[in-house]
């Protein structure tokens, strides 16, 4: 037990220093079908993306306030490879124009504008920290000379078309981010086409699974099972979910890039949840005393699961809760 303790804190310690190397902050896009009401990005420099749907013929719009010296890095990826592959139109004071001017697009006043077509990926790359696919289209890179508003534009010139915006390069999270990234995860996953039963299965089986499990269990033994022990467990099978959806997802995304070196870590990413689940686990067995030492673990299970996105956010609560329930009979199972 002192090894997964010492194992799941090393990994909280360096995952928020490693995991930001690729990965993007969400943002949502809004109604952004015009100038008007042009999705605005907070921090251009910083990394976020924008996933969205665009039906033949729409476009959708993105505004970022850029500074003298900012480097302005835009990227245009897709759900699947055979995808209508979208455009990506820059407009701006300090862009330098193209000779091709974009049909149906809003302009605005004093603006440069530049239009690169995207191109169909010539293949599938593999992300591992959200274990899934992107094809990246068409990418931009600039540094300004010209401060003022800029914009761009991704316009839908074939079919339907699910697209993610990439803007920025510095990969930070704020808290609130952090702790939503589950969330996040699922939405990615849908947006790439899964079908949300394939998305929720590794939980639904793990969840069902789980509480055989513990019915089993306390028939056998014929102890109480108290509500610190029951939220315990339920969080320990929620974590054990996260870790049975992460694998599941690496091998769907790898079934398509084929193998690559950086799977390892998102091994390194179902493992740490699984490991969080046998602990909770281990902490909601019935008839265990509540004491300090108990309440620490059942503490530090939740903190951990938060930083290690376990347990879709409800896992992490359970355990909290587990450790701030106050002492007696209907807690504990001992009355």
């Amino acid at each position: 037990m002192r090894c997964l303790i010492s194992l799941i804190l090393l990994w909280a310690v360096l995952a928020p220093a490693i995991l930001p190397a690729s990965a993007h902050s969400p943002l949502g896009a809004g109604e952004n079908r015009n100038l008007a009401y042009a999705t605005p990005i907070p921090d251009p420099l910083r990394s976020y993306v924008v996933y969205g749907h665009l039906q033949a013929g729409e476009a959708a719009y993105f505004r970022m306030d850029m500074a003298r010296g900012d480097r302005l890095g835009l990227a245009v990826n897709v759900n699947r490879a055979d995808s209508p592959v979208p455009t990506l139109v820059v407009m701006g004071a300090g862009i330098q124009p193209s000779l091709q001017l974009p049909l149906a697009v809003e302009i605005p006043s004093g603006s440069h504008v530049r239009v690169l077509p995207g191109a169909p990926p010539a293949k599938a790359e593999y992300e591992p920290f959200s274990p899934s696919v992107m094809y990246e289209v068409t990418e931009y890179t600039v540094i300004i000379d010209e401060p003022g508003t800029y914009h761009a534009v991704v316009m839908a010139s074939g079919g339907n078309t699910d697209y993610g915006f990439v803007v920025g390069y510095r990969e930070e999270f704020t808290v609130g981010e952090w702790i939503l990234i589950p969330a996040s995860l699922v939405r990615i996953y849908l947006w790439e086409g899964q079908p949300w039963w394939a998305v929720a299965a590794p939980y639904v089986l793990i969840l069902l699974a789980g509480l055989g499990i513990l019915a089993w269990q306390q028939m056998k033994e014929r102890k109480a099972r108290g509500t610190r022990a029951w939220l315990a467990s339920l969080a320990g099978i929620l974590y054990i979910g996260t870790g049975a959806s992460t694998g599941y997802q690496m091998l769907r995304a790898l079934s398509q890039t084929g193998y690559t070196p950086e799977s390892t870590i998102t091994m390194v990413f179902a493992l740490v949840p699984i490991l969080l689940g046998v602990w909770a686990l281990r902490l909601g067995r019935p008839g265990l005393s509540p004491t300090e030492g108990m309440r620490l673990s059942l503490l530090a299970v939740g903190v951990l699961g938060l930083v290690a996105w376990a347990g879709l956010i409800g896992g992490p609560v359970l355990a909290l809760c587990a450790a701030m329930l106050p002492k007696g009979s209907t807690g504990d199972g001992t009355g």
